[in-house]
């Protein structure tokens, strides 16, 4: 558990009066909760110190008609209290979902994006499809999302870009504040971030 302790050390250190949150990909995303690993490595392989991220529809509760939002966003977690003891937990077990996590600074995503806190409380009637991905029913997380079924989740609402309107849009690199990655991909991922010139971002073997 010495790599998780020195992950929340870390991450408590540097969330103070910022806040994290983090981002996973996996290798066959079959759900809207996540992206491909490729996307990752996308990122990692370009030039560009910024990240390309891709907002998806769907997230959220049903609203009065029995529709989701349609409001394309980013799935995230809070890095928190509950994202330590799920880490802990995947660090534990056999993971064979969750490749790669990317830890943004929620502060700095606040000054270019609409950031959400997402609420359980489940409003009575139901709230209006435009917002209804700033809620979520925590029971419908298990089978999709454990070990962070019980994290608390932060969506970012992705604009549409000038092409084609679709939503997708570069997050800065001031914003990329550490990496979670696969015991195997820590010394590639590390030189991969040393050529971009970003030496200052967190690489950790936690998954």
């Amino acid at each position: 558990m010495k790599k998780a302790d020195e992950f929340k050390k870390w991450a408590k250190r540097e969330s103070y009066r910022r806040g994290l949150i983090c981002h996973f990909y996996i290798t066959e995303s079959k759900k809207q909760y996540y992206d491909k690993t490729d996307y990752a490595f996308f990122n990692l392989l370009s030039k560009s110190k910024d990240w390309i991220v891709k907002g998806t529809s769907g997230h959220g509760i049903s609203g009065k008609k029995g529709k989701p939002s349609r409001v394309a966003c980013l799935n995230c977690f809070e890095v928190d209290k509950e994202f330590y003891e799920a880490i802990k937990t995947l660090y534990s077990e056999r993971n064979e979902k969750f490749d790669f996590g990317v830890i943004f600074n929620k502060r700095r995503l606040r000054n270019r994006f609409k950031v959400i806190d997402v609420s359980t409380d489940i409003p009575k009637p139901l709230p209006p499809r435009n917002i209804c991905h700033h809620y979520d029913r925590p029971r419908f997380r298990y089978g999709v999302l454990r070990p962070f079924n019980l994290c608390n989740v932060v969506r970012i609402e992705i604009p549409n870009s000038d092409l084609r309107t679709i939503p997708i849009s570069a997050v800065s690199n001031r914003a990329i504040m550490g990496i979670l990655v696969k015991k195997g991909d820590i010394d590639i991922v590390k030189r991969l971030l040393k050529l971009k010139g970003m030496n200052q971002v967190r690489v950790f073997a936690l998954l």
